[in-house]
């Protein structure tokens, strides 16, 4: 019988963890104005989260609504700082002590020491291995249609439940799921990566226990299976597809595709073969727009130097674990910033 968790709300209710909660949600913020507003007045209003809290009377407010454009166009949904503070504080002392260890080795996405480098190595390992296995291995390359917006709150809420029996816990859950409408949680809250990981975990229960697929890899709604053939990909998913429908009420969008391992696969921003990774066109031609706006917004005193380096190193970080050292050397070989008089 699998272990279930009580009584854990009490005891993780404490004027310290709410305080290391506001310390985690500030990181890389603490210059912004909500920030500076909640820390003016910081043992009130921890005080206030912690009696609302115990008297479960906390309420969110409303999200901030915007829109990004890179990677591609996706509705954030940004959460009052308060909620954030309380976000921090839920993940970290019910999801991940409580999940986190139940995740399988190949879900990279959330999780300390993994990440997107981490999938497309492991990625390329699994094509290496079956190219040197099987003689025309096929790719089973998987997507979710619209995940976040899709997911059921009833299904999610009674996969959180499986485990933790603490009623003021669930309550808290309850609480933030209804924050949005269901089915769909906020792209861009802390809480809604850790619960779109737990969501999709029951798929990779799925695929490593009924299907038995060794050679399988998620990062978040995007993952890659690999199998001995074209045949056992296709009835890989089939089973995939009412899985899906039945248990988690997710279709998969048009992006989903079989083809063999020879092409190599999309995938974490590479473009993965067995035997070397490139980072891929549309992520270079989107970095070239990003260096025009940064010489037009510095020039325009939109954009500090120190801002542009961070945004650059990162790209360049992203950039080292595909063969591309002379793109690196290329794409950066002219890029100039002039101030206006």
């Amino acid at each position: 019988m699998a272990k279930t968790y009580k009584n854990l709300f009490e005891s993780a209710l404490t004027f310290s963890s709410l305080l290391n909660a506001h310390q985690s949600a500030k990181k890389g913020k603490r210059f912004r104005k909500d920030v500076i507003e909640f820390e003016m007045n910081l043992e009130g209003n921890i005080i206030k989260l912690y009696n609302e809290l115990k008297n479960k009377t906390y309420a969110p407010g409303e999200y901030l609504e915007f829109t990004i454009y890179e990677p591609k166009k996706r509705l954030i949904k940004a959460a009052p700082y308060r909620d954030r503070v309380i976000h921090q504080w839920y993940v970290k002392n019910f999801i991940i002590p409580i999940f986190g260890k139940a995740f399988i080795y190949d879900s990279y996405a959330c999780i300390e020491g993994k990440g997107m480098h981490g999938a497309a190595y492991r990625v390329q390992k699994f094509l290496k291995t079956a190219e040197a296995k099987w003689e025309r291995p096929y790719i089973l390359k998987g997507d979710i249609k619209s995940y976040f917006f899709s997911i059921d709150h009833t299904i999610l809420y009674n996969i959180v439940a499986s485990k933790i029996k603490d009623p003021e816990v669930l309550w808290l859950t309850k609480v933030i799921l209804d924050t949005t409408e269901d089915p769909g949680i906020p792209v861009g809250s802390y809480t809604s990566q850790w619960f779109a990981n737990l969501y999709l975990h029951q798929l990779d229960m799925f695929i490593k226990h009924k299907l038995k697929v060794k050679m399988y890899v998620r990062y978040m709604d995007d993952w890659v299976l690999i199998f001995k053939n074209k045949e056992e990909a296709q009835q890989a998913l089939k089973e995939i597809i009412i899985f899906l429908d039945e248990r988690l009420k997710l279709k998969l969008n048009k992006k989903t595709q079989i083809f063999p391992v020879k092409n190599g696969v999309n995938f974490c921003g590479y473009k993965i073969w067995s035997t070397h990774m490139k980072i891929r066109d549309c992520s270079k031609k989107k970095m070239k727009r990003k260096l025009k706006a940064y010489q037009r917004k510095y020039a325009n005193g939109e954009m500090t130097l120190e801002e542009i380096k961070r945004s650059i190193n990162s790209w360049k970080g992203y950039a080292k674990h595909a063969d591309s050292y002379l793109l690196i050397d290329h794409m950066f070989k002219n890029f100039v910033l002039v101030k206006n008089k």
